[in-house]
């Protein structure tokens, strides 16, 4: 499969499905399936990056496989092109790369090259679920050291993490409703042990396709309302 080397943000931008359009200054005939991996240096320093982990609720992977997107047209950029690809710079001389169908993959380590290059397709392994897709625990889940049943809680999944095991598991941030049902001895748990509340790591056999409960909206206001009503629990 052909690949490209995107620097993050960026690369992260097209997993979630935030921006559709890469600008660049080439053009391509490929068209078809194109592998989105992360480049190891970043777009901007390193404080900034920070920053955008923080406001993206993340950690950068760099260096890495991400995502297969399907490059469905090349061409010219046309006004109206920037905000698709998340940039305030309009240049009618650069190329609009316009990527559709995103499908997040097991990450892997790739070092990237410039231009379009090519990964061996046997290294590519899609992942069941798409990035932001509503899922909801199955039965019998529960937290190993917490004690709590995590059958029936929801949320929308997000990074994919190889673990020490080699084993990929997926990130889940809980929706508002499963916020709110968390014990709060729990939440006091995870703070003293700088573990995320808002969020869990499951396997992908842990996980089934729900209907969406909630907004992005909701799910800060539970956050912010159990941070306010606890305020003992989040002291530095």
């Amino acid at each position: 499969m052909k690949a490209l080397s995107v620097q993050q943000p960026f690369a992260l931008e097209i997993l979630s499905g935030q921006k559709t359009v890469e600008v660049r200054s080439w053009d391509t005939l490929h068209r078809g399936d194109l592998l989105i991996c992360s480049s190891a240096k970043p777009a901007f320093p390193k404080e900034e990056m920070e920053e955008l982990e923080e406001e993206y609720g993340c950690v950068f992977l760099y260096g890495h496989a991400l995502c297969v997107v399907r490059l469905a047209d090349v061409r010219l950029m046309r006004k109206g092109d920037e905000e698709k690809a998340l940039t305030d710079d309009f240049n009618p001389e650069l190329y609009s790369w316009i990527l559709e169908d995103v499908r997040p993959v097991i990450p892997f380590p790739v070092k990237g090259q410039q231009s379009l290059f090519h990964m061996d397709d046997g290294l590519i392994q899609l992942s069941p679920f798409r990035y932001d897709e509503p899922v909801a625990v199955k039965q019998g889940v529960k937290a190993e050291g917490f004690g709590i049943d995590f059958s029936g809680l929801q949320g929308r999944t997000s990074d994919i993490i190889v673990a020490e095991d080699d084993e990929p598991r997926i990130t889940v941030l809980w929706d508002s409703l499963s916020l709110r049902s968390i014990p709060v001895e729990v939440i006091g748990q995870c703070v003293r042990e700088g573990i995320d509340w808002t969020a869990v790591l499951l396997r992908f056999e842990e996980i089934q396709r729900a209907e969406p409960r909630d907004t992005w909206d909701d799910i800060q206001e539970a956050i912010d309302t159990i941070v306010e009503e606890n305020p003992s629990l989040f002291e530095d």
